[in-house]
């Protein structure tokens, strides 16, 4: 920017403004801050927290395959609602205690208003043949004793597996919650209540409870999110502060850029809450986008008016208001410029499929926006404040350690700008091949770890009653159908089939229960022959009591669905069991009149998550396209506009090679880091390019413009770079694995951003640049 162009008189205006009347500088921050927050209330007040942190709608946008599905669900009812308990322990369970203690456990949850239906053996349906041709339902709990009722129902093709374990040693009490209680808000405190219900019911010693199933997962990953996010939070605030204070050693100084950006905190959510938005579970992330790029600039800020100070001739008159003019016309335009292309960044996301992440995108872009104006008139107030004997110098103790490793490094580029080159080549070379053995795979408990007790409870629950993915196959046809034997014979193929797979750990159907009652009535193995035959036998079965076929076929017998219970297999695996078996019921039930449609949650969030996954990642290329024109913008020359840009890539690959390293797939909890990692790269590079340019604009050549940029702007970039490394690193320690993957890749970005940004982009520069003359 020409340093007596209209635009620099008005930043400089501005700077010069904000100082001579720094106490209605401080009342328009008060009042804008009063203003946020009593907005941010009323909207609480009046409409309630804005915030749904339904788990599912990360992978599930309402319409198509979802709208289906609800569609099937109202025919047979839901199955991602049901809460399991599992009393773990053979010998105490086959006891009189053992057998007390599940059906107290069951009655004490069958009496919360928004249970509709209890499982467990204490109301299971255990048929037997009568003698007099007819079938009758025996009571386990009543009519057996402890060890023959385990025996009989892990025995049981109908209920093993389900209420209990084959090998006994597992015993599931099914919990069947309201549909209506989906979101967040209004299923935690449901599950809670039962979780407290079971835990009180007294058990004999051996017999473990653990507590699993889609909604207590749902429940706690949120829980679990928001109680990091008030940990960590504050931590990472009072870590940035500390961290500020040990580079520029003055406490208000130092507290400067943090301070300023917590009133861009409050700001952005005000703004947010005014708009009308509401949170969800990726967006709570906006004020912790806010706290990294609002400090980034503040201590770019911070720095430069320090350099400004110190530029200036003793006995300078008014030297705060020349220092923060100069630092204002220097630093606005980069500043604005890596705002806007962070935000065009998340903007970006505006185009994805799934709602949640275009929530995500436009509400990220504007806190961040938000942030950008909050920093530019809380950060230049502050310093007003600060006398100028008490900016220090720049020759401290720890700029001096800085001002070395800065001098050496620019001494390296200069002399072996190729080498360099060829390292940092070499570098970002083996880090993508390390980073291509990273698949994208999505899992149900991909924010736990193996130690944590939902973990594990999952494991109990695969190994005994087969998992708590609900999948199904939907078959459709005319009324009656059904039932035909034929059809019935295919339905226990179709059952067959998924017990073949890999991921299948529980089937059902009603081809089963004819097969069994068949066999019960009859003593042969098989199908009845004829459709009066099953509707006969059908009808002697529902005459003994209630087997649940309404889980498995309508009245009147034209629909009719084969349920599964699956493990936590990943996506990759989901997707391609969905599409196998997708094509094994296309031809089973080709020229049958009957039409059959894979489905059920975990296929959906499967097919989502893939979705989610290339949405993000469609969306960096438009960030590139963006950082590309800002670039050019700025030099207005093609070939340095791709200079600048390439060095961002470096903290991209890294980051996916770090993943390489863990040993972790890409999935939704740590694909958003690469949005937010690019977002914060690009800033210090122009921040870099930015101050070249001026040094460039001054005369310098193409070594001594570098040279002075490393000690500007490269000042800053490393204080922002450690701060940054330092204050996210904490996040590492969280029991979420998204929230370590968060802070581990977080740090790992910013140290090969700073790499770049201090290698890579110089030692481009020197090659692109020599032979050009003095002042080019």
């Amino acid at each position: 920017m020409s340093q007596d162009g209209p635009l620099a008189r008005a930043f400089d205006a501005y700077g010069r403004g904000i100082v001579r009347h720094r106490l209605w500088a401080a009342l328009a921050v008060l009042l804008i801050t009063g203003l946020a927050i009593g907005g941010a209330a009323h909207r609480v007040a009046t409409d309630g927290a804005p915030v749904d942190f339904t788990p599912q709608a990360l992978f599930m946008d309402e319409g198509g395959e979802l709208a289906r599905l609800h569609e099937i669900e109202d025919r047979f009812g839901a199955e991602d609602n049901v809460l399991t308990f599992l009393l773990v322990g053979r010998e105490a369970l086959a006891t009189p205690a053992g057998i007390a203690a599940i059906a107290t456990i069951h009655r004490n949850l069958a009496e919360h208003q928004d249970v509709l239906q209890v499982d467990s053996i204490a109301q299971a349906p255990l048929l037997e043949a009568g003698g007099d041709g007819l079938l009758r339902v025996v009571d386990p709990v009543s009519e057996l004793s402890p060890a023959e009722a385990m025996a009989r129902v892990a025995a049981d093709p109908l209920l093993q597996d389900l209420f209990v374990s084959r090998d006994g040693e597992v015993a599931s009490v099914r919990v069947r919650i309201r549909p209506e209680a989906e979101k967040w808000a209004d299923l935690a405190p449901i599950v809670l209540e039962l979780k407290a219900r079971a835990e009180s019911v007294a058990r004999p010693p051996g017999l473990d409870l653990h507590i699993t199933g889609v909604p207590w997962v749902r429940t706690e990953v949120i829980q679990l999110m928001l109680d990091d996010e008030v940990r960590f939070f504050p931590l990472t605030a009072v870590l940035f502060g500390l961290t500020i204070w040990a580079f520029y050693r003055r406490f208000w100084l130092g507290t400067a850029p943090l301070f300023s950006v917590l009133f861009a905190v409050v700001w952005a959510i005000g703004a947010l809450f005014a708009s009308g938005a509401e949170f969800n579970l990726l967006s709570t992330m906006a004020p912790m986008l806010v706290l990294i790029i609002g400090a980034a600039d503040g201590i770019h800020l911070t720095s430069r008016y320090r350099e400004e100070m110190a530029a200036l001739p003793p006995g300078t008159a008014q030297p705060r208001e020349i220092a923060m003019g100069r630092t204002v016309v220097a630093m606005a335009t980069a500043c604005f410029l890596t705002t806007f292309t962070t935000s065009a960044g998340f903007f970006s996301l505006c185009i994805a499929d799934t709602k949640v992440i275009r929530d995500f995108g436009w509400q990220s872009g504007c806190a961040v926006m938000v942030a950008f104006f909050a920093v530019m008139l809380v950060l230049p107030t502050w310093l007003a404040f600060i006398p100028a004997h008490r900016v220090p110098p720049r020759k401290l103790q720890v700029d001096g350690a800085i001002h070395r490793v800065l001098h050496a490094t620019d001494g390296l580029v200069r002399r072996r700008p190729r080498r360099v080159l060829i390292a940092c080549l070499a570098a970002c070379g083996l880090a993508g091949i390390i980073g291509s053995q990273v698949d994208a795979n999505s899992h149900l408990l991909e924010l736990y770890h193996d130690g944590m007790a939902t973990h594990q409870s999952l494991q109990v629950a695969e190994a005994s009653i087969g998992g708590i993915v609900p999948i199904m196959a939907h078959l459709s046809g005319e009324p009656g159908s059904m039932i035909e034997p034929e059809i019935l014979d295919r339905m226990a193929q179709v059952q067959a089939e998924f017990s073949r797979q890999e991921m299948t750990g529980w089937t059902g159907s009603l081809a089963e229960v004819v097969g069994h009652v068949h066999s019960l009535l009859s003593g042969e193995a098989g199908l009845p022959t004829t459709r009066e035959a099953v509707a006969q036998e059908l009808l002697l079965a529902e005459m003994s009591g209630d087997l649940g076929l309404s889980a498995y076929v309508t009245d009147d017998h034209s629909e009719a669905r084969v349920l599964v219970l699956a493990k936590d297999a990943g996506g990759n695996t989901y997707n391609a069991t969905r599409a196998h078996m997708q094509t094994y019921v296309d031809g089973l039930f080709a020229g049958t009149g009957v039409t059959a449609f894979i489905t059920g949650d975990g296929f959906i969030a499967s097919t989502g998550a893939d979705h989610l996954i290339d949405d993000l990642l469609a969306s960096l290329a438009l960030i590139f396209a963006v950082i590309l024109a800002t670039m050019f913008l700025l030099l207005r020359d093609l070939r340095l506009a791709l200079i600048g840009a390439l060095p961002n890539l470096a903290p991209l690959i890294f980051t996916l090679a770090a993943l390489g390293v863990m040993g972790a797939d890409l999935q939704v909890s740590n694909i958003v880091s690469f949005t937010v990692a690019i977002g914060m790269a690009v800033d210090d590079t122009i921040h870099f390019v930015v101050r070249y340019g001026e040094e460039r604009a001054r005369g310098r050549t193409l070594p001594e413009a570098i040279s002075a940029t490393y000690h500007g702007a490269g000042r800053a970039i490393v204080i922002t770079s450690m701060l940054l490394i330092i204050g996210f690193g904490v996040l590492g320690f969280s029991e979420i694995t998204s929230t370590r993957h968060f802070g581990v890749l977080t740090a790992i970005t910013m140290g090969a951003a700073m790499l770049g940004d201090l290698l890579l982009l110089p030692a481009l520069l020197h090659l692109a640049g020599r032979g050009q003359s003095k002042g080019a």
